[in-house]
C-alpha cells in the first residue's frame, strides 16, 4: 500500500513539473486568494482595534449626561432640546450620592470663533474643571493644564488641541501665545496629545478653558451643557446610569410619566454600536477575500481538468499495466493538493508582505491574527483538495480501453 502511494506521489509531482507555466498560473490564482484573506482580515481587525482604542481614549468607563432630551416630532427624531436645568450642583450631587461613581466633572461647551493675528477659526470651546483630564483621559503634549486656582480666579488661560494648534499657529509653538475668544484675550498654556476622530468628531479640534472662565467671561451662562461621569468599574456602568437618572429626576422634580430633561449616554452603548459597525465591515472584507480564494480554487479546477484531457492516454497506459482506480485518484488528488499547498505558502508570504506594505504606505492599522493566518493556509490546502476531487474522480473513472484509443 505504502509503496504504491509513494509511486503515485512521485508520478504526480513529475507530471506537474512537466508543465511549469500551468502550475505557476494555478499557484498564482490560489496565492492571490490567500493573500487577500490575510490582508483583508488584517485591515478589518486593525480597524476594529483602532475604534476601540479611540473610544477607550475618551474614557472606558465614561458616562455623558447632556442637557436636553431627544423627542420625536411627527414621527421623526426631533432636535436635541436646549435645557438650562443641568447645574454644577447636579454634578456635585452625582459625585457625592452615587456610590459607584468615581468622578464627575461639569462642562459647558459652545462653538465660537477664535482669532490669532489675522487668522479666524471656528472651534469648540470647552469650559471644564481640571478633573476632566482624568475623566476624559486627556494628556498634555507640551506646556501644562490649568489648575483649581486658575478656575477659581477665572484665569484667562487655555489648553488647545493639536488641530487648533496646527490651524492657528502653523507649526509654531502655541504655548505662551495669546488668542482672542469673543472679546476676551486668552493665553495658551498647553497643547493636548492627539486623539483623532471618534464617531465622526475630531477630538483634537477643541480648546479647553477653566469652567468659571467659560461660564462667566466667554459664554455668560449659569447652567451646564454636559456632565462627564467616570464609573468605578466598566461592569457597573449600567447600574451607575440608572442611579444617575433616578437622582437627576428627583433633583429636577420630574413627576412619573414625564420625560427626562437630560440625556444619558454611556461608553458601553457606544462600544457596542461601533463594534457592530466594525464587525459588519470585517465580515464584508472577509467575504470578499474568501470569494477571491474560491476563484483560486476554480483556477485549480480548470488546470486539473485540462491536465486530465491532455493525459488520457497516460491514464490508459497506467491502468493497462496494473494501476487501480484508487491509484489514479490518489495521483490527481496529490497534484491538486500540491497546488493548494504551494499556493497557500506563497500566498502566506505575499499576504504578510502586503500587510506590511498597506500599513507602511497608507498608515492604516493592520493586525495579523495568527489564527486567521493559519486558517487561511489550511483553507487554501483544503481548497486545492476539494477542487481536485471531481477531476480526480473523473480521471479514475476513465475506461482503460477508451483511454488508450484516445489521442492526446
Amino acid at each position: 500500500m505504502r509503496p504504491r502511494f509513494f509511486r503515485g506521489f512521485r508520478i504526480a509531482i513529475k507530471s506537474l513539473m512537466g508543465h511549469p507555466l500551468r502550475v505557476i498560473l494555478a499557484v498564482v490564482s490560489i496565492s492571490i486568494g490567500v493573500a487577500s484573506v490575510i490582508v483583508m482580515v488584517g485591515i478589518g481587525k486593525g480597524a476594529e482595534e483602532e475604534v476601540y482604542r479611540k473610544i477607550e481614549g475618551m474614557g472606558a468607563n465614561l458616562i455623558v449626561i447632556s442637557a436636553g432630551q431627544s423627542r420625536a416630532v411627527k414621527g421623526s427624531a426631533g432636535q436635541l432640546g436646549i435645557m438650562t436645568t443641568l447645574t454644577q450642583k447636579d454634578s456635585t450631587a452625582i459625585a457625592e450620592e452615587c456610590q459607584l461613581v468615581k468622578r464627575a466633572t461639569p462642562v459647558h461647551s459652545k462653538k465660537m470663533t477664535v482669532k490669532f493675528e489675522n487668522i479666524s477659526y471656528s472651534t469648540r470651546i470647552i469650559g471644564a474643571l481640571p478633573s476632566i483630564q482624568e475623566v476624559r483621559n486627556i494628556f498634555i503634549q507640551s506646556g501644562e493644564f490649568f489648575d483649581e486656582d486658575e478656575n477659581r480666579l477665572m484665569a484667562p488661560v487655555a489648553v488647545v488641541g493639536p488641530t487648533v494648534a496646527h490651524t492657528l499657529f502653523a507649526g509654531r509653538d502655541p504655548v505662551g501665545e495669546s488668542i482672542r475668544i469673543g472679546k476676551v484675550l486668552i493665553k495658551v498654556i498647553g497643547v493636548t496629545t492627539s486623539k483623532g476622530a471618534v464617531s465622526g468628531e475630531d477630538e483634537d479640534d477643541q480648546i479647553l478653558v477653566p469652567l468659571r472662565t467659560a461660564m462667566n467671561k466667554l459664554m455668560n451662562v449659569n447652567y451646564l451643557s454636559n456632565i462627564f461621569v467616570e464609573a468605578g468599574e466598566f461592569s457597573a456602568i449600567h447600574d451607575v446610569e440608572a442611579r444617575i437618572r433616578s437622582l437627576l429626576r428627583e433633583r429636577h422634580r420630574l413627576p412619573e410619566g414625564k420625560d427626562d430633561d437630560f440625556t444619558i449616554q454611556n461608553q458601553a452603548d457606544v462600544i457596542e454600536a461601533q463594534g457592530s459597525v466594525v464587525k459588519t465591515f470585517s465580515l464584508l472584507v472577509g467575504s470578499i477575500a474568501i470569494i477571491s480564494l474560491m476563484i483560486g480554487g476554480v483556477g485549480i479546477l480548470g488546470v486539473m481538468l485540462l491536465s486530465i484531457r491532455e493525459r488520457v492516454s497516460e491514464i490508459g497506459i497506467r491502468r493497462a499495466v496494473g494501476a487501480r482506480r484508487k491509484d489514479i485518484l490518489v495521483q490527481f488528488l496529490v497534484e491538486s493538493s500540491f497546488l493548494g499547498v504551494v499556493g497557500g505558502i506563497s500566498g502566506l508570504l505575499l499576504g504578510l508582505g502586503g500587510s506590511v506594505a498597506v500599513k507602511y504606505f497608507s498608515g492604516m492599522p493592520v493586525i495579523l491574527d495568527p489564527s486567521y493566518v493559519v486558517l487561511s493556509l489550511v483553507f487554501s490546502i483544503a481548497t486545492g483538495l476539494i477542487f481536485g476531487i471531481y477531476p480526480s474522480w473523473k480521471a479514475a473513472r476513465l475506461d482503460p480501453i477508451e483511454a488508450l484509443n484516445t489521442k492526446a
